[in-house]
């Protein structure tokens, strides 16, 4: 079964010859599933999706507003401000109601029994939120909110190229681990980013786990 960390794994092979690859990382204003870094800083994002509905629920992430502003030559977006209300909303109000409602995936382990066996996979699950807007604010669009080249990967056929918006490329990643290239990533813009950004966020939250080990070796 095609999971996230396959995927990944694929990627790295596919994305040998950028030097900086990195995995559930935050450089942008949200959790990348994979980033890699040519060596002239040219930065490549893939968003990895297992399942369809998944795919469709990414699209109310804010980091499609951004895209879609910058593609139009847009120099702000709108962003809402809101108060949570609800952290479960019911099915049928998500649907009588979407723009009320905004969406996260998360992992967790399920284990599978397979042949008298035990295997534990990973399964996506999607977690929905209602919100009550209580006013916008106008957001500059700026390159440096934006990958270079953007990307889905996906397993082989879960979507079509032209389910993809016209700023993103289309990667399939087959059982056994080989990619190809569906739909190429155009260049969203030619800036080149700041690794020591990523590499300082990067220690941080390393520093802080590694104090928090330290500390209760300690005690």
């Amino acid at each position: 079964m095609m999971n996230e960390r396959k995927i990944q794994s694929a990627l790295f092979k596919a994305f040998h010859s950028h030097p900086y690859k990195f995995t559930n990382a935050y450089y942008f204003n949200n959790e990348s599933d994979w980033l890699s870094f040519l060596a002239s800083g040219f930065c490549y994002e893939v968003e990895i999706k297992i399942s369809r509905s998944d795919f469709k629920a990414d699209f109310k992430k804010e980091k499609h507003v951004v895209h879609k502003s910058h593609e139009s030559k847009g120099k702000t977006f709108l962003r809402k401000t809101y108060d949570q209300i609800d952290a479960n909303p019911s099915w049928d109000f998500c649907r009588q109601f979407p723009e009320l409602i905004t969406s996260r995936e998360y992992f967790i382990n399920e284990s599978v029994s397979i042949d008298n066996e035990w295997d534990l996979r990973q399964v996506a699950k999607i977690r929905y939120h209602m919100q009550l807007s209580s006013g916008i604010e106008f957001v500059p669009t700026e390159q440096k909110m934006l990958p270079n080249k953007f990307f889905y990967a996906v397993p082989v056929g879960l979507i079509s190229k032209e389910e993809v918006p016209d700023y993103a490329g289309l990667l399939y990643v087959d059982e056994l681990g080989r990619v190809t290239k569906i739909k190429d990533g155009k260049f969203l813009h030619k800036e080149k980013l700041d690794v020591k950004k990523l590499f300082s966020k990067t220690y941080y939250v390393y520093e802080r786990e590694l104090l928090n080990k330290l500390t209760l070796n300690n005690n």
